[in-house]
């Protein structure tokens, strides 16, 4: 929660401004690129697509193949019902609990993918990441005190535009402000990607090391972080 100061403008947590706001969407992006390039072109982070595919093949009796996209689902549900439970225990206002256990498991989850990629089938692999982006969805939801996204990048792109609409009409005060946050969030995403489609020629199934520096980051962030009252 923001802190307010006479005279001030609210002074918000280290990991909801804009640069770590960023930086996350980079590790959405990274995710998405590498399990795109590397494991059968699948977005691992984006859901929607999963159910789509999996009644695709359904309709048509491909049941074998229905379990290359019910897993990375199941293992989506499975990481945001772990975070939120956990949470729910150990969440106190003003610490950063839930958010250091969050990224340290999203840490841990991808060097077991930098690790053991080459061995595991690529369901198997989208899995493990859609368990990370998950716990990041759930954790990491507000920049500046307002809702965001940093793994996907839809949403960002039409607050941006509906923002400075809003800018462009004098409707809201510091809608301009908020529609380039929300366009500079979602060319984080697009540069996370960048990355890691960079890495990949060299790196091959340890890119993904790429994002797990990115998440460091923001782990050295969190930990800095003073609690609040």
């Amino acid at each position: 929660m923001a802190q307010l100061t006479a005279n001030h403008p609210p002074v918000f947590p280290l990991h909801e401004q804009l640069s770590a706001a960023m930086i996350l969407a980079g590790v959405g992006g990274f995710m998405d690129a590498y399990s795109y390039l590397l494991h059968g072109n699948v977005f691992s982070s984006l859901q929607s697509g999963n159910v789509i595919l999996l009644g695709i093949h359904l309709a048509r009796g491909q049941w074998a193949s229905s379990g290359h996209y019910l897993l990375p689902l199941a293992a989506f549900f499975l990481g945001a019902f772990l975070i939120t439970w956990f949470a729910r225990y150990v969440h106190k206002p003003g610490q950063r609990r839930t958010h250091i256990v969050g990224v340290s498991a999203e840490i841990f989850v991808l060097l077991l993918t930098a690790i053991f990629a080459n061995r595991l089938p690529d369901t198997v692999v989208i899995a493990m990441m859609s368990f990370t982006a998950a716990i990041q969805l759930s954790v990491f939801r507000k920049m500046k005190g307002q809702p965001y996204t940093t793994t996907m990048t839809t949403g960002n792109i039409q607050a941006s535009a509906a923002n400075l609409a809003n800018a462009a009409m004098g409707a809201q005060p510091n809608a301009a402000h908020r529609s380039w946050d929300r366009f500079a969030v979602a060319l984080g995403f697009g540069l996370g990607a960048f990355l890691s489609a960079s890495l990949v020629p060299f790196l091959g199934q340890h890119a993904i090391i790429g994002g797990v520096l990115l998440l460091g980051i923001i782990l050295l962030l969190l930990l800095r972080e003073k609690p609040t009252d």
